[in-house]
């Protein structure tokens, strides 16, 4: 029987290469201002821990074989905190007309929202979240103090 460490690499592997795939997606979306909610990262990742336990056992004495899917998941888990990591150094944007989707992330992190950060808007931004976001009850006031913390101009 192999060591515990073993299986948790097994475990951290599988579910940075179930990520990869949900990175690349989320990459994609960039370009179309969305990206994915937090809440299917903790899913996808929760279910590739668990998937890398049951592979431990089939891939830990599959010979050859066994070390390619290794050697892959090990490219792909690579793959996965190099567009992780893109994602949370890579700056948002706050002037162009899609502008609006990012407002929601903007004034919270929440599990339904991407957990990628967009820094802090431009006035433009904010004017924007103003008079083109969806606010939930009670968030509308909320924007338009910090609207006025960055010295803007109300709406």
């Amino acid at each position: 029987m192999e060591p515990i460490k073993s299986i948790t690499m097994y475990r951290v592997t599988t579910a940075g290469a179930y990520l990869s795939g949900l990175v690349a997606f989320d990459l994609f979306l960039i370009l179309f201002c969305d990206g994915m909610p937090l809440l299917f990262y903790i899913l996808l990742g929760g279910f590739g821990v668990w998937r890398g336990g049951r592979l431990h056992s089939r891939l830990a004495d599959a010979g050859g074989l066994g070390k390619f899917r290794r050697t892959t998941g090990t490219i792909l888990t690579l793959f996965s905190a190099c567009g992780i990591l893109l994602q949370f150094v890579m700056p948002v944007n706050w002037d162009t007309k899609c502008s609006w989707k990012y407002c929601g992330r903007a004034m919270s992190p929440g599990l339904f929202k991407s957990p990628f950060p967009v820094g802090t808007p431009t006035c433009r931004g904010w004017w924007t979240c103003a008079n083109e976001y969806q606010w939930p009850p009670g968030q509308y006031g909320v924007a338009l103090d910090r609207m006025a913390e960055q010295e803007c101009p109300l709406p």
